[in-house]
């Protein structure tokens, strides 16, 4: 019989016991719901600081030399292909507000003489497309080269200047 009894006390002191951490624990939950507002769950605390807008930068940067046929004689371009990427993860890139400028700053020739009435001037492309977060778009400009090739060109291309990303790049001619 003492036992019996001793097993009935535990018992209610165990049930008492889970009421109190139980009502502890809806207390706490509530508690936090009410701190938080509606954030109750989400990594709004982890973020440290909120987005103001899409954040707009560079991917890749590539070069492609190509000939086109015309007659008498054929045209030499070179491609610049540039990958432009909405880092955001909230935020939309409305069509029209990413503009690319590439503006040529060296060109370098084996000899001077191929130099002599060769320039290039900078180029300007707007991205008509809404870029979605988390996603890129290739843009491409294009310059005409001379009959005989440079060694090298150094181009500067910047992104919504004057305050955009900026990035230099080089074409190693072959």
């Amino acid at each position: 019989m003492l036992t019996y009894e001793l097993f009935i006390q535990r018992g209610e002191m165990m049930r008492k016991n889970f009421k109190k951490i139980f009502l502890s624990l809806m207390i706490v939950i509530i508690l936090v719901y009410l701190g938080n507002g509606k954030e109750v769950f989400s990594q709004s605390i982890l973020k440290g600081k909120e987005e103001k807008g899409p954040q707009i930068g560079f991917g890749k940067i590539n070069f492609f030399s190509k000939e086109i046929e015309v007659a008498p004689d054929p045209i030499h371009l070179l491609e610049v292909q540039i990958e432009v990427i909405n880092r955001s993860r909230r935020f939309i890139a409305p069509p029209n507000t990413i503009r690319v400028v590439v503006i040529p700053k060296e060109v370098v020739f084996l000899d001077e003489s191929s130099q002599e009435g060769f320039h290039l001037t900078p180029e300007e492309s707007i991205l008509s497309l809404p870029l979605p977060p988390g996603t890129g778009r290739v843009l491409i400009i294009g310059f005409p080269l001379p009959k005989r090739k440079p060694e090298s060109i150094t181009f500067e291309v910047q992104i919504n200047p004057p305050d955009g990303e900026t990035k230099v790049v080089s074409w190693k001619g072959r």
